[in-house]
């Protein structure tokens, strides 16, 4: 296929026009007699004599020109009857011009986000553009990056602490999913982590349409998980659905870190447990990735966006410009000019009357 060449729809089509004319031609040869009035009148199956009779034979010589005219006009209505045969066979067949080549369709993808809201989100330990923020606002915002840079793909997201809830279902709604990032706050869940309950309800939203390739990016800084699925559980079910899980470790995964936390703020925190994360991951055939500040979370992104790429080659697509109004055009131009013609000599033998 190269520009400029010619391409057939639908072949096959050509055929029907010249079946229909067969099917015509054989039927009116077998029941021509029984069908035409003047063959059973000159054939003297019917016989009757108007009373004007004379009157018209009389008039003989003025009809020459019309019968001269009725004995070519079969050869003149099988020729056209023949092109506009030939004219709507090409018609059928759907021919149409190969343009220039379009722009490969974006990935089809279902990306279901899971966001930890917990109350250790709010630890300011995160540098973004030189001010210390917590960890679920730098995340709010390197996630508005992610989310304005997809095209094509459906996103979810899902907030979850001691419950999970879907903050927005899958849609491609870029402006929704900006406005309900904002929306994302600590402890809006709960307090602690229910990770495995989060990855199931995940899972139930991404049921809706299987036949998409889907992923799932997880975002936390969970040590221990509660709730009524274990993460392990969880990431069976995500395996056996074909749906690969890549998490993103918030936080540091040191002890002492966490030690140095809880002196400053006094606020009780374990470092994020990375053997879990890592663990749950691989099972399902993702990847896990330690994000110890920003930076490394906006890398996992676009690691996470380039190993998800659609792996089948997609055919490439040109633009396409339909023939087949020019053979309509070419069947009704003849036609018109057929039935002006007959009207022209009929007006014709009128006036030399």
């Amino acid at each position: 296929m190269t520009p400029g060449s010619i391409q057939w729809l639908t072949p096959f089509y050509a055929t029907f026009p010249f079946l229909l004319m067969l099917v015509a031609v054989l039927f009116t040869k077998r029941y021509r007699q029984s069908l035409s009035l003047d063959n059973q009148i000159f054939n003297g199956k019917i016989k009757f004599k108007h009373p004007l009779f004379e009157l018209i034979a009389d008039k003989q010589p003025v009809n020459n020109k019309s019968q001269h005219q009725r004995k070519q006009s079969p050869w003149l209505q099988g020729l056209l009857l023949i092109w506009l045969c030939t004219v709507f066979a090409i018609a059928l067949a759907q021919p149409v011009r190969i343009g220039e080549k379009l722009p490969d369709l974006p990935p089809e993808r279902d990306i279901v986000m899971l966001v930890d809201t917990s109350i250790s989100m709010t630890l300011k330990d995160y540098g973004y553009e030189g001010v210390k923020v917590s960890r679920l606002n730098v995340l709010k915002s390197l996630l508005k990056k992610f989310v304005a840079g997809l095209k094509g793909e459906r996103l979810a997201v899902i907030a979850f602490a001691e419950k999970p809830y879907l903050l927005v279902p899958l849609t491609r709604d870029q402006a929704l999913l900006q406005n309900q990032l904002k929306r994302l706050t600590s402890t809006m869940a709960g307090r602690v982590s229910a990770l495995g309950d989060a990855i199931t309800l995940g899972l139930k939203e991404a049921a809706k349409k299987p036949q998409r390739k889907q992923i799932f990016v997880l975002f936390t800084d969970v040590d221990q998980s509660i709730g009524r699925v274990t993460p392990d559980a969880a990431a069976e079910l995500a395996l056996r659905s074909g749906i690969p899980l890549y998490s993103i470790a918030i936080g540091s995964t040191s002890d002492k870190k966490a030690s140095d936390i809880l002196k400053n703020t006094g606020l009780l925190y374990q470092s994020v447990n990375l053997d879990l994360l890592q663990r749950i991951s691989k099972r399902t055939g993702g990847k896990s990735y330690e994000a110890a500040d920003a930076q490394s979370i906006e890398q996992a992104l676009v690691d996470i966006n380039k190993q998800q790429k659609n792996e089948a080659e997609q055919q490439a697509r040109y633009a396409k410009t339909a023939l087949y109004p020019y053979a309509l055009l070419a069947a009704i131009l003849p036609l018109v000019l057929f039935q002006l013609w007959g009207a022209f000599c009929k007006i014709g033998g009128f006036a030399t009357e």
